[in-house]
């Protein structure tokens, strides 16, 4: 059956992958499309805006021209009345640098600050960049038809640029009535554009088969050409006709092109809107088709999720189940809030409560009061993390007595990685810690009774191993250290002085003041404490080597037998020392009075860094009253 469930799962994963995939595919390559289409058709929309204001653009500067060669009321109404028009384009443009750099130049013309020539340039420049952006535009798009009728458009373009170049040229000539060398090369020159031009975008028309329902007008071409080519011919004197005439001729001649062009242009447009609703319907078709598709797909796994739903969650829980009752003697199970739902015989034997007043409580009937609500957070925080939470415990019976387990308890999740229940598991230990307590506290009571021992041979006073052991746990406890190792330093501070029983009684004894070489001796306790209490795996006996060792070593390194210092020496020597040093200078010994506590705590506060702990130090000044009191209820 797991295989059976794992190849269905493959198959399934595979079959999600694949659609995924297919639909990701299918809709990205068409959204592309619709995208690109739909680019074409902003940068086509940006292009006739364009195409507009070149063209109004080429009728100011002709107009412009003429007022410039003369400059009559009537020619500077029809710029105003075309600037008019033009500015009306513009606004709709956003082109803020393209307004600027027109409105600047009609400033300098009305100030006349610039030359006919200079403007005429001007224009030509403004037009001419113009013309770059529209050919940059023409690049957008990788539809070839597009791009075809784009590029005739871009070559009507050039003519009618071309064409209004010659309006101005020749505007000009027939109000001053005179013709340069200069004026008589530009005119050839772009009469022979205007020309090639228009025979190419003919040729281009009839390759794209679209249907031109308005002909250019044959009449103003002809007229214009007409005109040109009297010029050309230097027939100046024949010509009967005005500027303004010729400007209304030739923008005639501009106009008729432009009119064309739109109902081209009209064709392309179409072209792209048709493209684009095309797209647009496919899109909707695949993303209808691919819905269905999915629905189907789901309803299909939604049966067959319920078919094996029950008998795969069924087998998971079974084989759990009889997994945790393999490898324990105490189990129970509780619901994600910690009520109790199943309780094995075993659990109710050491609990001494019984199934029916197990199922439906809390499982903190059992919680061993003296056990603190940490732990207990700690379990939940790891359980609810989907951990597994292993402790020794203590848990109180009905009656009230304690039982030690060595617990394991493991969050169950269904197929869907649902958390159902936490089951735990239980080996009861009561006897191990019981002996194992009995055998600390046999521990604990034969170092005591040897540190007392020493001390009695050294005719201590008889409370000092007292003193100093509980001023050591105080002041391990102010420091931070947990309970336990302030118990511990409890009793391995007994031992400070273990290797005194090494020292001849001469001198141990001796009232008077010790010689070099006895003061010599009797430093050499503190390495024989060390080797004495050395190479246990106790742990108190490994502290109590070290303190042994280090108890007469100083924070500032003057101290012996090794002469380290600061954090070189160990936190519960350093406890030690500052106990063994105040209880010695409090207490009155066999060669000496006891000092003042005023005298102490100034040497305290001298010593601080130096042969003290500094934030020991601290510490023990700061909690003095604490220290009093314990010399107070033990006193010789």
């Amino acid at each position: 059956m797991g295989k059976n469930r794992y190849l269905i799962n493959i198959i399934f994963i595979l079959f999600v992958l694949i659609s995924v995939f297919a639909i990701y595919s299918d809709i990205s390559n068409i959204t592309k499309k619709i995208s690109n289409i739909s680019q074409v058709d902003i940068k086509f929309n940006k292009i006739l805006l364009l195409r507009e204001i070149i063209q109004e653009l080429q009728r100011e500067r002709g107009l412009t021209n003429i007022y410039y060669s003369k400059k009559v009321e009537k020619t500077f109404q029809l710029l105003q009345k075309q600037r008019a028009t033009m500015q009306d384009l513009l606004s709709h443009s956003n082109n803020e640098q393209l307004i600027k750099e027109i409105n600047t130049l009609r400033l300098r013309i009305n100030k006349n600050t610039i030359t006919a020539s200079e403007t005429f340039d001007s224009y030509t420049k403004l037009i001419l960049n113009m013309l770059i952006e529209t050919k940059k535009l023409l690049l957008f798009t990788t539809d070839q038809g597009i791009k075809n009728h784009l590029l005739i458009y871009q070559k009507t373009n050039f003519v009618q640029e071309y064409l209004g170049q010659l309006r101005a040229e020749i505007g000009s000539i027939l109000e001053t009535r005179g013709i340069n060398h200069k004026q008589y090369l530009s005119i050839i020159k772009l009469q022979t554009l205007v020309n090639n031009y228009i025979l190419q975008t003919k040729e281009n028309i009839l390759l794209t088969k679209v249907v031109v329902t308005s002909p250019i007008k044959k009449k103003c071409f002809r007229e214009t050409n007409i005109l040109i080519e009297q010029i050309v011919h230097q027939e100046l004197q024949q010509i009967n006709i005005s500027s303004i005439e010729w400007f209304n001729l030739s923008t005639c001649a501009i106009d008729s092109i432009a009119t064309t062009m739109t109902e081209y242009l009209q064709h392309v447009k179409e072209e792209i809107d048709r493209k684009l609703l095309e797209k647009k319907s496919k899109l909707y078709f695949h993303i209808v088709f691919w819905v269905l598709a999915i629905l189907i797909s789901l309803l299909l796994s939604l049966i067959l999720y319920k078919t094996n739903r029950k008998m795969l969650t069924k087998q998971k829980l079974l084989e759990d189940y009889k997994k945790a009752i393999d490898n324990s003697t105490i189990v129970s199970k509780t619901d994600k809030r910690g009520i109790i739902t199943y309780a094995n015989q075993a659990f109710c034997n050491i609990s001494g409560y019984t199934v029916e007043e197990l199922i439906g409580k809390p499982h903190n009937i059992v919680r061993d009061p003296s056990v603190p609500k940490e732990a207990f957070s700690e379990l939940w925080s790891t359980i609810k993390s989907g951990k597994t939470w292993s402790e020794q415990l203590s848990n109180r019976a009905k009656d009230k007595s304690t039982y030690w387990v060595n617990a394991t308890i493991s969050p169950i999740y269904d197929n869907d990685n649902n958390l159902v229940e936490y089951i735990a598991i239980r080996h009861d230990i009561t006897e191990i810690i019981e002996l194992s307590k009995e055998i600390k506290s046999t521990q604990y009571e034969l170092i005591y009774r040897m540190g007392e021992s020493v001390e009695s041979r050294s005719k201590e006073s008889g409370h000092h191993i007292q003193r100093v052991a509980h001023y050591s746990k105080l002041l391990a406890q102010y420091y931070g250290l947990s309970n336990q190792e302030a118990e511990t330093i409890f009793i391995a501070s007994t031992m400070h002085d273990m290797g005194k029983i090494a020292i001849p009684d001469s001198i141990l004894l001796k009232k008077a003041k010790l010689s070099n070489d006895e003061w010599e001796i009797m430093k050499t306790h503190s390495a024989i404490g060390y080797k004495i209490l050395a190479g246990s795996n106790l742990p108190i006996l490994k502290m109590a080597a070290n303190i042994a060792y280090e108890h007469h070593e100083h924070y500032n390194g003057a101290g012996y037998p090794r002469s380290i210092k600061g954090e070189e020496i160990s936190i519960c020597a350093r406890i030690v020392m500052i106990a063994d040093v105040f209880d010695a200078l409090i207490s009155e010994r066999v060669y000496k009075k006891a000092w003042p506590l005023e005298e102490v705590i100034n040497l305290f506060k001298k010593e601080k860094g130096e042969q003290f702990d500094p934030k020991l130090t601290d510490l023990f000044l700061d909690n003095m009253d604490s220290f009093i009191k314990i010399k107070e209820e033990f006193e010789d």
